[in-house]
């Protein structure tokens, strides 16, 4: 199952990598397509999807000039849920660190003023 991550209108040629894995599908319009490491170019056209692992470098392209085609980041639904649930562990180690922050600041003001 994918879920539905982000959307793009490729008007002009587009550099980027994949910060994790999923599917580039073409929801409108011809897209031309390289990846580094990749001996073949690929030509998508509306229905169309490239799977792409996490850190893959693409180089995108409308296939026709003046027509931007509509893109679709899809990323894996168990993905997603893992994505949700680091960030939730990031932000309560961000806390915890916090409050140690606090406690070393009290006590070297303590040593200080001793």
């Amino acid at each position: 199952m994918m879920k539905l991550h982000s959307t793009m209108c490729l008007d002009g040629v587009w550099r980027g990598r994949a910060g994790q894995a999923g599917e580039l599908l073409v929801a409108t319009g011809r897209v031309w397509l390289t990846r580094d490491g990749d001996l073949a170019d690929h030509v998508l056209a509306a229905g169309d999807r490239l799977r792409l692992a996490a850190g893959d470098r693409i180089t995108l392209e409308p296939w026709a000039p003046g027509r931007a085609p509509v893109l679709l980041w899809q990323v894996p639904e168990h993905l997603h849920g893992l994505r949700a649930v680091l960030g939730a562990g990031a932000r309560l180690l961000a806390a915890r660190l916090e409050r140690a922050a606090r406690r070393l600041q009290a006590w070297a003001g303590e040593l200080s003023a001793a």
